[in-house]
């Protein structure tokens, strides 16, 4: 079967899909082509230049060495310029655009060893854009661009924004592309997830389910508004591909409570997901036909059940 593998956006929390595709290797299932938005579009970028578990691993190490630095560059007066409106961001995407160069294994799509599609969304018309050919580094860095704290980017005459949006969880693009089998890998789960960082010495616990309490800024109330958009139009996708292809949804751990721009918390998430797909693969179950939640669970009066006699993971 044609095996496609789906990576949505998540910024920080990419370090998750890290540890899925380990698992996933280890389980004999390779990718023939890979998917991806805004921080999934990285780790298939980097993925698409090696799908191999050596390339897994590589990958493992690249999300464990990364720094706020490296992507989130604090510069005040950049800051003060979105706040007061006179700038549509507030940081640079110039790190972003380096690191990608440094460490990206080739210069056009084209060149990856397995086809890669990268979404970003066109920022006057809300439609997404894909690329899977031509130069690497403008589409992974429009892809993301979040809105409001990275600068839009123009290519081929568009100004472009995070693919989110438009595809956060772009699987029918990877239908269209001819898969048959197709594997979603989250940035973000129900699974329990206990995080002691080393350097303060003291413990976090992502929770599950959210605390239903609003965010306390309009950046948290309008960033919450838009990730809730993108769930409602994931939970669609999910709903019409499960009857177009064989599709699974990996859980995750739950990153509800976890800062989305610090890697602090990368190898313990790496970690968590490498554990929690690997007890998963054995009795994976396809998404089921009708309404799903995001996890491809079947939804019943407002529940979610794990549905019987479905066929394993091949």
């Amino acid at each position: 079967m044609r095996t496609a593998w789906v990576m949505p956006g998540g910024s920080t929390f990419g370090a998750i899909q890290a540890g899925l595709v380990s698992a996933l290797f280890e389980a004999g299932v390779e990718p023939d082509l890979v998917v991806g938005t805004s921080a999934g579009s990285l780790n298939a970028a980097w993925l698409a230049g090696d799908p191999t578990a050596r390339g897994a691993e590589k990958l493992r190490d690249l999300w464990k060495s990364m720094r706020r630095t490296d992507v989130f560059p604090i510069q005040p007066s950049r800051i003060l310029a979105g706040k007061l409106g006179l700038a549509n961001h507030v940081m640079g995407n110039h790190g972003l655009a380096r690191w990608l160069h440094n460490t990206l294994p080739y210069r056009r799509l084209d060149d990856a060893r397995i086809p890669i599609t990268v979404t970003a969304t066109d920022l006057d018309s809300g439609e997404p854009v894909y690329f899977d050919s031509g130069p690497a580094l403008p589409p992974l860095v429009a892809s993301c661009s979040i809105p409001g704290m990275f600068p839009p980017i123009q290519v081929d005459g568009r100004w472009l924004v995070d693919g989110g949006p438009a595809a956060f969880m772009p699987i029918s693009k990877a239908v269209e592309q001819g898969a048959e089998r197709v594997f979603v890998l989250p940035c973000g789960g129900t699974e329990p997830f206990r995080f002691n960082p080393r350097r303060r010495g003291i413990g976090a616990i992502a929770t599950w389910p959210p605390p239903k309490t609003p965010p306390r800024s309009v950046g948290g109330v309008n960033g919450a508004a838009l990730g809730a958009a993108m769930v409602a139009a994931a939970r669609l996708d999910l709903q019409l591909n499960a009857t177009r292809c064989e599709l699974y949804v990996l859980p995750a751990p739950s990153v509800v409570g976890l800062s989305p721009y610090s890697f602090d918390h990368a190898g313990a998430l790496i970690d968590a997901s490498w554990e929690i797909a690997s007890r998963w693969y054995p009795t994976a179950r396809p998404v089921p036909e009708g309404p799903v939640d995001a996890a491809g669970k079947l939804l019943v009066d407002g529940d979610a059940l794990a549905t019987e006699g479905a066929s394993t993971a091949r």
